[in-house]
């Protein structure tokens, strides 16, 4: 399956997602730090990488401007998780069709639909 990297600085939730992708066969790393986490996109390139909106220190945005400007990260689809109401953020965000959106709490088949929607490029659609 693929390689899925949480960014996430409420522990208890990225265990939450961690043990979703996990069940579904998904290798999965955690990191609760979002400077370490963007360290953790250049070292290991995950297939994929879900951002907490809102986090000290660097945010889901600025860690989704950085990875966008790397050469071997600028691909990787991310999937942003908040408690924030989308409203609030979903304008911070640059429309492409290699992002998604899923409000906080995240149930198992809303994160599983949108993990298997962006692994595969050819689903990939602007209209998310």
């Amino acid at each position: 399956m693929a390689k899925i990297l949480i960014v996430d600085d409420e522990a208890a939730h990225a265990e939450v997602l961690k043990d979703y992708l996990a069940s579904a066969g998904h290798e999965v790393s955690v990191c609760l730090d979002s400077t370490q986490g963007e360290s953790m996109i250049e070292d290991e390139k995950p297939d994929l990488a879900i951002f907490d909106y809102q986090m000290p220190g660097k945010s889901g945005t600025e860690l989704l401007a950085n990875i966008r400007s790397g050469l071997n990260t600028r691909r990787i689809p991310v999937i942003f998780v908040s408690g924030t109401a989308p409203l609030l953020y979903s304008s911070q965000v640059p429309r492409e069709a290699r992002v998604r959106f899923l409000s906080k709490p995240v149930d198992a088949e809303s994160l599983l639909a949108a993990v298997a929607e962006l692994l595969n490029p050819e689903g990939w659609s602007t209209a998310h």
